[in-house]
């Protein structure tokens, strides 16, 4: 199977997949989401009245008038959403309106003014993006490089090492540990900021202000890179130590090849598909940040939204996450097998 077809055939196949995750989501949350309309409805309705005493667009209108008016725009509101129709109609408008991102109208919750909850998570997500991605992807250089020098030395105590650290890092919550790294080195040291991501007031200066956003992710990147590093590098050193077991590898010690050699231009390029997966797996997953770390750290992204949506019963806001993070997962499974069939030409095979 060349390429182009194997993307089209995995293109329909993920499509399917996001229609039937997202329905199966919708049906599951379909009471809440129809109060969610009539509340987002309301709150919208609500501050298209005090736009309109603010601009003075209702100071001609009398009171029946007024009403009038805020009932017409009600109900275009929710008619936008497909409220009220047939089941079958309902179910293709609404995830017409989930899969294009309109979301509703938040409670309480607000940036900028604006309660549109898809406004409200694409400000939000680039903080998440901007510390739980950078965090993902330094884990995932570091790990292939610790990975890599322990399948290198197998069966020494360096290689034995890697399980060992792995369990233990595995073991620890997040939460946990950015305690214990707050209480160390921001409140006993006191050389690392708590929390936040920028001090109070943000330095003015594009410089400091990027230092000092730096200096604010040291503790939440540390507690992610301790947490996960261990994994990754275990699975990055098994993948390998597998596959030098094949008989390629055999084949090629015979012939006097060195093991850096074979480590690097045989070994790896054939767990690179597999090691790539895993990558492109963790690196979407970290677009949905992590609720508790966030907390700990009151870090402004993702997983704090979440939690201030939860704490105000903010319901179109935690909808919206869930919604918003499972699309960008099923996204980044539909590349990442995109990139394991590109790297593997075996997969394309495989799946004819």
């Amino acid at each position: 199977m060349g390429f182009g077809r194997f993307v089209l055939v995995k293109g329909v196949q993920y499509a399917l997949a996001l229609v039937a995750t997202m329905s199966i989501l919708w049906l599951g949350t379909a009471t809440v989401i129809q109060e969610v309309i009539v509340g987002s409805a309301n709150a919208a309705t609500q501050q298209y009245k005090q736009d309109l005493l603010r601009t003075g667009g209702a100071h001609s209108l009398s009171s029946s008038q007024l009403s009038t008016l805020l009932t017409s725009y009600r109900q275009s509101y929710l008619n936008r959403f497909g409220f009220g129709q047939p089941f079958p109609f309902n179910f293709f408008h609404q995830m017409s309106q989930i899969l294009t991102f309109h979301l509703g109208t938040s409670y309480f919750l607000s940036y900028l003014g604006s309660h549109d909850v898809a406004f409200i998570i694409a400000a939000y997500m680039p903080r998440t993006i901007l510390l739980f991605t950078s965090a993902t992807l330094i884990l995932i250089v570091l790990g292939v490089i610790i990975g890599l020098m322990a399948a290198k030395a197998a069966g020494s105590i360096w290689d034995r090492l890697v399980p060992f650290v792995a369990v233990i890092h595995s073991s620890l919550p997040a939460w946990w540990l950015g305690f214990i790294l707050v209480a160390g080195f921001a409140y006993d040291l006191r050389i690392l900021p708590s929390q936040g991501m920028t001090s109070v007031p943000a330095p003015t200066n594009p410089f400091l202000y990027g230092l000092d956003v730096l200096t604010h992710m040291t503790l939440p990147m540390l507690t992610l890179l301790i947490v996960g590093l261990g994994g990754f590098a275990y699975v990055v050193r098994s993948l390998v130590i597998n596959t030098m077991g094949e008989d390629f590898v055999l084949t090629a010690r015979a012939r006097g090849i060195s093991e850096s050699r074979i480590l690097f231009r045989h070994v790896l390029r054939t767990a690179s598909p597999s090691i790539t997966t895993q990558a492109i797996l963790a690196v979407t997953v970290s677009f949905g940040g992590a609720l508790l770390t966030e907390v700990v750290f009151n870090w402004p992204g993702i997983g704090l939204l979440t939690y201030n949506a939860i704490e105000s019963n903010d319901l179109p806001i935690v909808l919206g996450v869930v919604f918003v993070t499972t699309i960008i997962l099923l996204i980044g499974l539909f590349i990442g097998e995109l990139t394991y069939g590109l790297l593997d030409p075996r997969i394309r095979v495989s799946s004819e």
